[in-house]
């Protein structure tokens, strides 16, 4: 017989606040209490929450017809919309991933570095000196330039103001504590007839709209590599292209997602580096191997979406339990990020774990895994790479305060509650050039 297992029995609301406020203590004290797999109940959901590494493996090899993701994530069409890479399932989400894709790997990915580290050098010489200051303010101010840029192309930077403007007071009013309670409350469907939602989300349409109607008029779109003018000139199997409906769902997909995470990375690699001695140096001097370290660490330490939700289209076992179909079953990174087994001293921050050794598969999931993997997976990592080792190579930091920061929330991501304060003490010297050695001389 289908049936789930056994989990906290507190009120729903209760649960939802505890995740919100408390989100990776909420899920260890669970574990603790109810084992590696156990449901949680929130927002009139049920989630089958996996921490093993095996079980979150049969998830992620499952197949994509049996494991729907953007169904799980439906709740969030209230500001992405249905038609974009997030929520599409089945045949159509491999079609649109293959699409959206190209743009975030290989050489078009890396002819992004000198964006990135234009970006952070502008965004840096400012920092002032002495005085507690919280870097995830700037750090939303690089990764959105970056994607706005990814997104529209290099050259549309200066036309872009009025919709970063708007997006960000979207996103700040989305992502308040007061407006997460009330999206608990009311759900998605009773959020999307607040007056003030409608409001703020059809000034972002409007500019997105407006964007994507000059770039279908531009003359010179089909020889453009930029997402928004790949997306202009894809087709379907029948030669359609896209909707503008279905354009402007990818677009606020990629410039929310493609930003939030990433700085919530940032901030929080910058809060632990800062107390790890040598780890700064480390990253000022472009030490093979540790920037990527430091990168992974953040990311199994401090995971900015700690779970990843599936629902079963069919009866299927997972874990050794018989679910029912309509279940959902949610990976939780916080979990298989802090098993002892995989991760030593899993509680510290520890970045040389990672030198010279790729993350587990199952055991490391903060994009995701199987088909629907993040797509910005690789572009994330190398973003956030550039900008610690440009930051760590401008600026003598210290903590500014030696006690680690609480867990804090940006809507649905995971950042420092303060910000990551920290004081900037200097700028750091250039390196010394390297001396000429005087060659060997040979005494007969």
């Amino acid at each position: 017989m289908s049936t789930l297992p056994p989990g906290p029995r507190t009120p729903q609301l209760l649960q939802w606040l505890s995740y919100g406020l408390l989100p990776y203590a909420t899920f260890t004290r669970a574990a603790a209490r109810y084992g590696d797999t156990y449901t949680m109940r929130m927002m009139g959901e049920s989630y089958v929450v996996l921490g093993d590494p095996e079980h979150v493996k049969e998830v992620f090899t499952g197949s994509p017809d049996d494991l729907y993701s953007g169904e799980a994530n439906r709740p969030l069409r209230s500001l992405i919309g249905e038609r974009n890479v997030l929520l599409l399932d089945g045949p159509e989400h491999l079609r649109r991933r293959r699409l959206v894709l190209p743009p975030f790997h290989g050489e078009r990915m890396r002819a992004y570095e000198d964006v990135v580290r234009d970006v952070a050098r502008r965004e840096l010489a400012s920092w002032p000196q002495g005085a507690p200051l919280a870097v995830l303010p700037h750090m939303r101010a690089i990764t959105f330039e970056v994607i706005l840029r990814a997104v529209f192309g290099v050259d549309e930077r200066p036309r872009l103001a009025s919709l970063q403007q708007r997006l960000d007071a979207m996103l700040a009013w989305l992502t308040n504590l007061r407006q997460g309670i009330i999206f608990g409350l009311l759900g998605p469907e009773r959020m999307e007839r607040q007056r003030r939602f409608r409001r703020e989300l059809a000034a972002v349409d409007a500019e997105v709209l407006a964007h994507v109607a000059q770039r279908r008029a531009d003359p010179a779109l089909e020889e453009r590599a930029d997402v928004l003018s790949m997306l202009l000139l894809a087709r379907d199997e029948d030669g359609r292209p896209l909707t503008d409906q279905e354009v402007r769902d990818e677009l606020v997909t990629l410039l929310t997602a493609g930003h939030e995470t990433t700085s919530a990375l940032l901030a929080w690699a910058i809060h632990d580096a800062v107390r790890t001695p040598g780890a700064m140096d480390r990253l000022a001097a472009r030490e093979d191997g540790w920037a990527e370290a430091v990168v992974r660490e953040s990311l199994r330490l401090r995971p900015p979406i700690p779970l990843v939700v599936r629902r079963l289209q069919r009866p299927m076992t997972i874990a050794g339990l018989d679910l029912p179909a309509g279940a959902t079953v949610a990976p939780c990174a916080v979990l298989a990020h802090r098993r002892a087994g995989l991760y030593p001293d899993p509680e510290a921050f520890r970045p040389e774990r990672f030198l010279g050794a790729a993350p587990p598969t199952y055991g490391w999931l903060p994009f995701g895994g199987g088909v629907r993997r993040c797509i910005g997976a690789a572009f994330a990592q190398m973003e956030a790479r550039l900008v610690l080792e440009e930051l760590a190579a401008t600026w003598l930091l210290r903590p500014a305060s030696p006690r680690p920061e609480r867990v804090g929330r940006r809507g649905i991501v995971i950042v420092p509650a303060r910000g990551g304060r920290v004081v900037v003490t200097g700028r750091r010297p250039a390196p010394a050039p390297e001396q000429a050695q005087e060659p060997d001389v040979a005494v007969a």
